[in-house]
């Protein structure tokens, strides 16, 4: 035994691996979601900034577009001024209409990127560029189709000269706006370079919880479990009394260097087991003795028969259940369960399941304990019915009976069934059966259909009145003739008949009184070959 005092296992756990390592973890836990919260941010901000200055050089580009447009408008206008011919002021003219239509270009371009901070002076400067517009369009107008001079006096006059310096403050107004925005946008960058310092800072605090955790984890846990496997393989190889270590730690380490102390007592008690075994083995010599004699007394049995506890396990197994299933004989000279059964079946080919799920589905019908039947088919061809028997004593006792031959049988009998079936429903001539007791139709194959134009549903289950017209149900109907077919035989007839989807046809009409061996006829067979169209196209023929 053991030289170490017994630990209780129910004991608290002071300073708890598991603790530790939770708390180890949701440092690493909140460092992770302040870094990821952070880069969001980030993110956000560098989007931000990359918009703001994106609007700020295009609001800029437009300044000096607009600028220099206004510039080429005025010196078009000097052109039509100064022109000493009509061609020439032409030429001018169709400049300034260009440069007025790329000015309005640019306005319509800059108001996409107007912002509140710039929105009232854009307005007002617009509302002045679009009159600015008009009005060298007028002189445009003026100078070609009125004269040079009406154009000259249109527009070089003090009051268009004002016109062009209120542009120029505009200009100046929101360049100085854009100027204020820039100073913003500056800021912004600085704030986006000291987030990423913080997640830098971040990335680097979130490394050393990780080396601290996995220090903790190998010094803590890893190293004490390889301590205590090395005494757990020792104690696997006969040396059962030795020191366990880490057995004084109160946490998990501490409870599983506890178990494996646990472990010793136990092997050594094991060891006392096994000698007390050595002394009854005289008993159970005796015993097995008794059991050969029960087993040869049930061998003779034409059916095999096996008894399991309620455990699964084989209490007892006969000479015809070993050979049924190729078991090998020497199964029952040591404890023998249901599952190696169903291993030695798998070796001869005559088990294909789920050994785990039939010893489950066995066990829950023992525990049921209700009487079964079953049907086996093994791989080997043959059927095996098994009549199971719950007993007194909470176990199970089963019987398995070979009935191959008669299955085969049976199987036979309904291919031939289907076979006929299939003959039936392919052949030419329509085929009914009435019962001669209500004479409503039982069976209509699919050449019946046909002639018809009816469905089988609408057929069965009715008689020959209740589904054709009168002259018609008297032809097809046989069974008040009954007596004269059997008289005559199974002569056909030829007669018109009245179908109720495919109008008259002219049909060919056999009856066959049908029994089952008994003396009276149970049902009459009725076949109708529709003659129609070979009677027309031998008309033809003869025509």
């Amino acid at each position: 035994m053991s030289n170490f005092k017994h630990k209780s296992s129910d004991r608290p756990l002071r300073g708890s691996v598991r603790i530790n390592f939770y708390a180890a973890f949701a440092g690493l836990l909140f460092l992770i979601l302040t870094l990821t919260a952070v880069s969001v941010y980030s993110v956000q901000q560098q989007s931000a900034y990359q918009d703001q200055l994106d609007t700020s050089s295009q609001a800029a580009i437009n300044i000096e577009k607009a600028n220099g447009l206004i510039f080429a408008v005025v010196m078009e206008s000097r052109g039509i001024y100064m022109s000493s011919d009509a061609a020439t002021v032409l030429r001018y003219s169709s400049a300034l209409l260009r440069r007025n239509r790329e000015l309005a270009d640019v306005m319509d371009q800059w108001q996409r990127i107007v912002r509140a901070d710039d929105l009232e002076l854009f307005e007002a400067f617009k509302t002045r560029v679009s009159e600015f517009i008009r009005f060298r369009a007028e002189l445009v107008r003026r100078a070609t189709t009125i004269s040079q001079e009406a154009g000259r006096e249109w527009g070089d006059n003090e009051a268009n000269r004002s016109v062009r310096s209120a542009l120029n403050e505009d200009l100046a107004a929101l360049g100085t706006v854009y100027f204020k925005r820039a100073n913003v946008i500056a800021r912004m960058g600085e704030r986006i370079q000291l987030t990423k310092l913080l997640l830098v800072i971040l990335g680097i605090g979130a490394v050393a919880i990780t080396c601290v955790t996995a220090f903790l984890l190998k010094a803590s846990v890893i190293a004490p479990l390889l301590d205590i496997t090395a005494a757990t393989d020792r104690i696997a190889s006969g040396m059962v009394v030795m020191t366990i270590p880490h057995i004084a730690r109160d946490d998990e380490i501490g409870k599983l260097a506890d178990a494996v102390q646990q472990l010793q007592k136990v092997i050594r008690h094991n060891e006392d087991l096994l000698k007390n075994e050595i002394k009854t083995a005289r008993e159970r010599e005796i015993f097995k003795s008794n059991e050969a004699h029960f087993i040869s007394a049930i061998d003779n049995m034409a059916q095999g028969l096996v008894m399991l506890d309620a455990h699964a396990n084989v209490i007892l197994m006969n000479e015809s259940y070993r050979k049924m299933y190729k078991l090998p004989a020497n199964i029952m000279d040591t404890r023998c369960s249901l599952r190696d059964i169903l291993a030695h079946r798998a070796e001869a080919g005559l088990f294909s399941g789920d050994p785990s799920a039939y010893v489950k589905t066995i066990l829950t019908r023992i525990g049921l304990g209700k009487p079964s039947t079953s049907h086996v088919n093994l791989k080997d061809g043959r059927w095996i019915r098994v009549f199971e028997q719950p007993t007194a004593d909470g176990g199970w006792v089963a019987t398995h009976e070979d009935f191959t031959k008669q299955h085969q049988l049976e199987r036979m009998l309904e291919r031939i069934e289907r076979l006929f079936g299939a003959v039936v429903e392919n052949i030419d001539e329509a085929i009914l059966a009435q019962d001669m007791g209500t004479k409503r139709y039982l069976f209509v194959n699919r050449a019946a259909e046909v002639l018809f134009g009816m469905s089988r549903e609408a057929i069965m289950g009715r008689t020959a009145q209740e589904v054709f017209e009168d002259d018609t149900a008297e032809k097809i109907d046989g069974t008040a003739r009954l007596t004269p077919i059997a008289e005559t035989g199974t002569r056909e007839t030829v007669q018109t008949i009245a179908t109720p989807g495919n109008g008259k046809r002219i049909a060919g009409i056999r009856h066959f009184p049908a029994s089952s061996g008994e003396s009276a006829t149970q049902c009459l067979i009725t076949l109708i070959d529709d003659k129609t169209d070979r009677l027309m196209q031998t008309r033809k023929l003869a025509s």
